[in-house]
């Protein structure tokens, strides 16, 4: 079965309301999935932005809907304990009923880092740092007194209850390169992994089949696999424009600027469905599309009948 969800970015700068109309749309239209992005602030120059708090905007979807799945895509593991995590998921799970997917990564927006005080660890010891958070996260899930003793994290007979409502509760791990050390922990420790924004048809496969021989030399189930795109259904003619319009904004050239738009669903209808379709022949069990902000609800709407011709 193929899910599709609608990515909200909280540091866009959603209202309260904003998120729930969102979220009530999206269940209407049959989507499966709304996902909430881990971030304090936009850019350095954000002063007059809203942006929630994820777990406040999890909470919002979770309370203003009834079948759709409320997750995070990802949680910096660095933000916030992974005790605390874990306690707020097993919370949030039971306010759902069991609707929570639960995303994880190791933190990259070291603009945040730095503006909060926070220190910055290399990528090898942040990749450490998330390995010891899920291994503290499915302790507190699954067992009565847990312990841990990691270079980072420690447990001494923690309590943590509620329990997730989920028997078997997922967390997806985030990463873009899919590099050795991140395949190691995607293949021991994860039910899913997200790979997102960047990624052309040919480079998303060539990651998912090395994160496929990874989990390989494990006795765990095959991961579910998630690929995430910025959509913009625009016109042949219109294309060309949209791509100077991106070029001068981000100060880059029209040839980069193009570049980059070859990991997104950009184009007509006809041509974001045959794309869509090569990421599913792909393994895609989760699509998670970032509509242009301000038209989340009118593109779900048009999506809705991508998603029953895609099945």
């Amino acid at each position: 079965m193929i899910n599709f969800g609608v990515q909200i970015e909280p540091q866009f700068g959603y209202s309260p309301e904003e998120v729930i109309a969102i979220v009530q749309s999206a269940e209407k239209k049959s989507f499966s999935h709304a996902w909430f992005s881990d971030h304090f602030m936009m850019t350095a120059d954000s002063t007059d932005k809203i942006c929630l708090d994820t777990y406040a905007a999890m909470m919002l979807g979770a309370v203003n809907t009834q079948h759709l799945k409320i997750g995070a895509m990802v949680y910096c593991n660095l933000y916030r304990h992974p005790a605390v995590l874990a306690k707020m998921m097993a919370s949030l799970d039971h306010i759902s009923k069991g609707r929570v997917e639960f995303g994880i990564g190791a933190g990259w927006k070291k603009l945040e880092f730095e503006a909060y005080g926070m220190k910055f660890p290399t990528a090898g010891v942040r990749i450490k740092m998330l390995e010891e958070g899920i291994k503290v996260i499915k302790k507190l899930w699954t067992e009565e007194r847990a312990n841990f003793k990691g270079e980072y994290y420690q447990l001494n007979d923690a309590i943590s209850y509620p329990k997730m409502v989920q028997e078997k509760p997922s967390i997806w791990v985030g990463t873009m390169e899919a590099k050795p050390k991140m395949l190691k922990l995607i293949g021991e420790l994860a039910e899913g992994v997200n790979i997102a924004w960047a990624f052309s048809p040919e480079i998303f496969k060539e990651r998912v089949e090395r994160i496929k021989e990874a989990r390989a030399k494990t006795n765990l189930p095959p991961l579910k696999i998630s690929s995430g795109s910025w959509v913009r259904i625009v016109d042949e003619d219109q294309y060309d424009d949209m791509i100077k319009q991106r070029a001068l904004a981000r100060k880059i050239t029209v040839e980069e600027a193009d570049k980059q738009m070859q990991g997104a669903l950009v184009g007509t209808r006809e041509q974001i469905y045959d794309k869509i379709v090569k990421y599913k022949e792909i393994g895609v069990t989760h699509f998670v599309f970032m509509f242009p902000y301000g038209e989340e609800e009118e593109y779900l709407g048009q999506f809705q009948g991508l998603l029953k011709k895609l099945g």
